[in-house]
Formats: structure tokens, sequence, C-alpha cells
């Protein structure tokens, strides 16, 4: 008797317990070993895709069943209990259907906010971070609910482009850098944030006869759309129609023959103040951009925060200060400038494979192209003499210019081009004087024929290397 009681009691606690590991609200769920829950998720909704353009009848990609999805496709969901964001990472599978594994507690409900992506093309992808590039395409809904109740999960959403779509037509083959679009780079689950880049995009017309798609915004609102191939550089400023959310377009590649709407050069915008850079072919070293005018105080100070409209050139100006301006400029950018090489700066200031042989950089005249000792008796606004034959200013005169090269050590530098006190055998477009410096405050003590002790009448000019 006493034996049948002790069993009844065992067999009374076993049930107890049994029942107390059972949550009536998470019937279920399974928790990880990473601490992480895992439950079923009915997912109501669809992913539309981007309307095709031209007399096409537009298209839309629809994900509204089970069948259409595939083994391993991942929808990224934020949901928010109160104000406490819960990543969840939804995985689908042919055999089980949709799962979801989020970190937190859901609240209880219908109707509740949450927020669902799916990426295409992504790089990697994990729980923790998405890494993208200007070929992925993202389809959000920022206002997608669900209702949880007793471990049963619904997530309704329709998901919809995030960006617009742009791709380019031209020959096989042909390689292109693109300025001006802003793409996603990033998704953190976690923090549900994305991060962006407005770096240059390297596209290659593929045997179809146009590129992959590009997704992604305009970086500002002057939507200015650059374009640099080979041995050329163009822009164009786009219309409000382009590369809007959810739509696609398509640009034939320009030339210099046929660029209608686009104009020579590629237009760069630093802190507001935008600057041309003019393309050089044929150069043995490889196809550069160059500067359409020395650096200007405008472009200076605006790159460090300042605010100027003065179209002088900069000078009075150390080498490190020079070095530390770019870095600057180049981190804004994100492109790769840098000083030319004296070779860069006399292959340019010779008019490149457009050279008429002028004795200076534009004309056989000084005073056409150049602001010299027999002119002026101080530095002068750019851009107020004739170009050479690249389109590029003030080669010959109006500040000297440093470049990249050092000879012999680091405390001594090329001077090219001459300036306004130089008189017009140091302006010649092959013209370039070597000086030493005191490294210790990088004052010059000698500068050709220039009169100042430290670089007044001295500057530079900016060149742009593809990578």
């Amino acid at each position: 008797m006493k034996q049948v009681r002790i069993i009844q009691m065992l067999i009374a606690v076993v049930m107890v317990l049994a029942l107390g590991s059972c949550s009536s609200d998470n019937l279920s769920e399974v928790e990880n070993q990473n601490g992480k829950q895992t439950v079923k998720m009915e997912f109501v909704g669809k992913v539309f895709g981007f309307d095709q353009q031209g007399s096409f009848e537009a298209k839309v990609q629809t994900r509204a069943t089970s069948s259409s999805w595939n083994d391993g496709d991942k929808i990224y969901i934020t949901f928010f209990n109160g104000s406490t964001i819960i990543p969840g990472e939804a995985t689908y599978s042919s055999a089980s259907g949709w799962s979801v594994s989020y970190d937190g507690n859901l609240a209880t409900g219908s109707n509740l906010k949450c927020e669902a992506r799916y990426f295409v093309n992504a790089t990697f992808s994990s729980s923790s971070l998405v890494s993208l590039n200007s070929n992925s395409e993202i389809y959000e809904d920022l206002n997608a609910t669900y209702a949880y109740s007793n471990g049963s999960l619904t997530v309704t959403a329709t998901l919809s482009p995030k960006t617009g779509r742009i791709r380019f037509t031209g020959k096989s083959g042909e390689k292109i850098y693109t300025t001006g679009i802003s793409v996603y780079t990033t998704f953190s689950p976690a923090i549900n944030t994305f991060s962006t880049s407005n770096a240059m995009i390297t596209s290659t017309v593929a045997s179809n006869g146009s590129t992959p798609y590009i997704y992604g915004s305009f970086t500002d609102n002057d939507r200015n759309l650059g374009l640099v191939g080979s041995d050329y550089a163009f822009t164009r400023t786009c219309t409000s129609s382009m590369l809007n959310v959810g739509e696609s377009g398509y640009m034939a590649i320009p030339s210099e023959s046929s660029h209608n709407n686009w104009r020579s050069g590629l237009y760069v915008k630093a802190s507001g103040v935008e600057f041309k850079m003019i393309p050089v072919a044929g150069y043995s070293g490889g196809f550069f951009l160059m500067a359409e005018t020395e650096t200007t105080e405008a472009l200076y100070a605006s790159v460090y925060g300042g605010t100027s409209t003065s179209q002088l050139p900069e000078d009075w100006i150390r080498y490190s200060e020079i070095t530390s301006f770019i870095e600057k400029l180049n981190n804004e950018t994100k492109l790769n400038f840098s000083l030319p090489s004296v070779d860069q700066w006399k292959y340019a200031a010779n008019g490149g494979n457009k050279s008429q042989n002028y004795t200076y950089a534009g004309s056989n005249t000084p005073g056409d192209v150049a602001w010299y000792s027999a002119n002026c008796s101080s530095k002068q606004e750019v851009k107020t003499k004739a170009p050479n034959e690249l389109g590029i200013y003030d080669m010959s005169g109006n500040v000297g210019e440093f470049v990249s090269d050092s000879k012999i050590s680091y405390s001594e530098r090329e001077i090219c081009g001459g300036g306004y006190c130089s008189n017009s055998s140091y302006i010649t477009k092959d013209s370039y004087v070597t000086t030493s410096f005191d490294t210790s405050n990088a004052g010059y003590s000698s500068l050709g024929n220039y009169k100042n002790s430290r670089s007044q009448g001295v500057g530079f000019r900016l060149i742009l290397v593809l990578k």
C-alpha cells in the first residue's frame, strides 16, 4: 500500500514538471543554443519587382505562394515590442515552410508593427550583417504587421523596391566608372540600420550590350551623373523622373561624337563647391583626369569647413598642407585625387593627344594664356585667360604648381608652370624648377625666380586616377 502511494506521488510530480515546462504562449517555440527563439511563421504577402521600361508590359515578381520561394530564401524582419527592436531572420524551406529566429520577446496581439526586408545579390548575409553592393536589390515594407499568440506567428508584408535602378548600353567589354549615385553597402539587423557609399562604381558592358543594373539613388539634389571611360569623361544633370524608387532606366554610353545632354568633363562637388576634371588621354603611363583650374581658395576653404567664393588660386601653402587637403578631399568624395607627376603635368600642359606644339600652354603668345611678370603683379582669378588644347587653364603663369616628384631627398620639390612673378622663359609648357626648403617649417630657401621666402605664388592642381 505504501509502495502504491509512493508511485502515485512520483507520477504526480512528473506530471506537474511536464506541465510546468510548457508555457501556453510558447507551444511552438524552440530555444537555440545561442539563446534565440525559433518559431514557425506564416507569411502573407508578396514581393513586387521593377517595372520594365519601353514598350514592354510591366512585369511584377510575385512571391505570394510558398511554391514561388526557394530553399534558403531569407526575409529579415524587425519586430517592435513597444519601443524595443527585436531583430528576426526568417528562412524558407520547401519541406517545412518559414521559420523565424529572433532575439527577444515578441508582443502578443494582432496588427503589431514590424518591418520586412528581402535582398537579392547580397554579397554576404547572416543574422548580424548583410553586405551589399551596387548590384544588390533591396525590397522592403516599412509598414508590415505581425500577429502573435500562443506560439503562432503571422507576418503580413508587401515588399517593394527601396531604390531605383539604371544600366548603361554600349560596346561589349567596355569598362566605365560612374559617380553621383549613392548605393547601400550594409544592413545591420540588430540596430535596423543601413550604411551607404557614394564611391565611384565600376561596371563592364556584358555580351548582351549592357552593364548590370546599378541600384541606388542620386548622391545630392543636383542629380549629377558622372561617367568616365578609358579616354573620356562626361557629366549629365538628370531629370526628376530618373532613378526614382521602383523605376528602371537605361542610358547609352556617350562618346565624343555623340553625347547629347552630356557635358564634357567630370564635375565633382566637395562641400558645396563644384569643380571640373578634364580627361587626359594618350599618356604612356595611363589615362588620368586633370583639374580644369588650379585649386581655388573657395574649394580649399570648403573642404576645411569654411565658406568662400574666391576664384583666386590657393597659394602661400606648405606641401604637407596640400597632402592633408587631398586626404580630406578623398575621404569626402571617395575618389582618388593626387598631385600630378612632372611627366603627367608636362604632357597635359602640352595639350596631350591634341597638342599643337605651342611654346606656352595653349598659345605661342604668352599674354593670351598666362598671367606673368609682364602683365600683372599678383595672382589673378582662374579661367580669365584662354585654355590650352585640352581646355585646361593657367598651366602657364598665375601661380606655380606643386607636383608629386621629389629630387634627391624629401627636402626638394618641383614647381611647374611658373607664376605671376615669372618672366616668359619660366612659364613655357615644359618649364619647371627644383626648389629646396627647410623641412622644419617648410619655408622655401630658393624658388627659381620667385622672390618670397615661403610659398607665396605657388599653389597646386589636382589629378584623378581611376582605380
